[in-house]
């Protein structure tokens, strides 16, 4: 059943495509195809001759390296915190939710946290708090909208953020140079 947060998901894939495709960056044309190959292109054939997508997608949201850590941009742009930002909350889609033993856990660590007896950031090593924030972005349209609108409205944009030279050959120009400076869509 298709449902809201697959059209949500689907903004994130296409951005990211977008922005590995055709923003300047250091790697070369070989490493982004290949890049975009994993995230987007790979698939299998099931046994029964049905056509299925790759999951490297769904690994890097459940490890939290979305689209790849190791892409980076020639020039600073905010659109890569900004995809991350927005791809962080689909861990919790992916991943198995946390045990009752996991709640228990961490329920004993809070209260020694309210003791003063353990420094309230080991809580974010804990898969209990990501996993249960994830959930609750992913049930908030408004923290999706929220999440871009501050980016947009933060600085760092470069005022150029087009398409670069060092684009994927299939990558289309006229596609490329027409929305990816975001403020002005």
């Amino acid at each position: 059943m298709h449902v809201f947060l697959d059209d949500i998901e689907s903004f994130v894939h296409v951005l990211g495509w977008t922005v590995l495709c055709c923003l300047p960056s250091p790697m070369d044309v070989n490493e982004r195809s290949h890049s975009v190959w994993l995230l987007y292109d790979d698939s299998f054939e099931t046994e029964i001759g049905q056509e299925m997508g790759g999951s490297t997608k769904q690994d890097k949201f459940e490890v939290g390296d979305y689209p790849f850590e190791r892409f980076k941009l020639t020039e600073h742009s905010p659109i890569l915190e900004l995809i991350r930002n927005l791809a962080s909350p689909f861990y919790a889609r992916y991943s198995n939710p946390p045990t009752e033993q996991n709640r228990k856990t961490i329920e004993a660590i809070k209260a020694l946290v309210l003791k003063g007896e353990l420094d309230e950031e080991i809580l974010g090593d804990f898969k209990v708090p990501r996993y249960d924030l994830g959930i609750k972005r992913l049930n908030s349209s408004e923290w999706f909208l929220d999440t871009i609108q501050v980016a947009l409205e933060a600085p760092g944009w470069p005022d150029m953020d087009g398409a670069g030279d060092n684009v994927l050959p299939n990558a289309s120009r006229p596609i490329s140079n027409c929305c990816l400076h975001l403020r002005c869509c």
